[in-house]
């Protein structure tokens, strides 16, 4: 009784359950053209910023550098680059889509998983780092160079306190609601979710800049993808961020001798 079945499946009080990724109104689309916008926005600061310091004939009241750059213009242009990020999900998601923080991954989580699959994912990533400067030291002679956070924290012009709130506090938030609150339900929309998590995953590796880093930085994001898909919430993999990016920081600033592996 095939019809009978399918009939009484489409009667009135009885709704099909909708799954999450079916409500998700952002695509693909979406996603890159928020890259696209992000990248100029956050290009044309810079160098209009430099540009006009020049032309005023202040190149050296403000130092853009990362090796000089003070904590307030450094706070300045954090506070810019994420004001946008969260602004353009906001635009994308919200406002134009329709979506709610729901469907960006605002929802409960079961703490007691989140501290496993934090737990499990850190090993996983730890080792994995630890093999790859392994292998590029010992098989290609490649050693690891300083990275962007290294030459902050020698950076004595930027407070402590104020690296471990953006590096553990605020880069975590702002970072996975975008790129896995985000970026990754676009994808995954348009393309699957192997698909999904690779691209959302690659473009947060390019958003590092970190060349030496770029396989390592990949497979965290991944992860973090990966962990995001399986739990459907956002605060677990802020958690995981968070977690990874203050035992980095905690050892910089602590100057214990490690492997550089971010």
């Amino acid at each position: 009784m095939p019809e009978l079945k399918n009939y009484h499946d489409k009667s009135p009080g009885k709704k099909a359950p909708v799954s999450n990724d079916a409500k998700i109104k952002w695509n693909s689309l979406d996603g890159l053209l928020s890259v696209v916008f992000l990248i100029l926005i956050l290009v044309g600061i810079y160098f209009g910023t430099s540009a006009l310091l020049k032309y005023l004939g202040r190149e050296n009241y403000i130092d853009l550098n990362i090796t000089n750059i003070d904590s307030l213009t450094f706070s300045i242009f954090y506070s810019i680059q994420v004001l946008l990020m969260l602004g353009i999900v906001w635009f994308f998601a919200i406002y134009w889509r329709g979506s709610n923080l729901r469907d960006l991954g605002f929802r409960y989580y079961s703490l007691l998983k989140t501290i496993w699959y934090t737990f499990l994912a850190l090993v996983c990533i730890f080792l994995f780092s630890f093999l790859y400067v392994l292998a590029l030291k010992f098989l290609l002679g490649i050693e690891a160079p300083s990275s962007k956070i290294e030459e902050l924290v020698a950076n004595n012009n930027i407070s402590s306190n104020i690296l471990i709130i953006v590096t553990a506090v605020v880069a975590p938030f702002c970072e996975e609601i975008y790129f896995r609150g985000f970026l990754y339900p676009a994808f995954k929309k348009n393309f699957g979710v192997t698909l999904g998590i690779f691209l959302s995953s690659l473009l947060f590796a390019l958003a590092h800049l970190e060349l030496y880093s770029f396989l390592p930085i990949l497979i965290i994001g991944w992860v973090l993808a990966y962990i995001y898909e399986k739990t459907k919430s956002i605060f677990t993999v802020i958690f995981l961020h968070s977690i990874y990016n203050l035992i980095l920081i905690s050892i910089l600033l602590g100057r214990i001798e490690f492997i550089k592996m971010y």
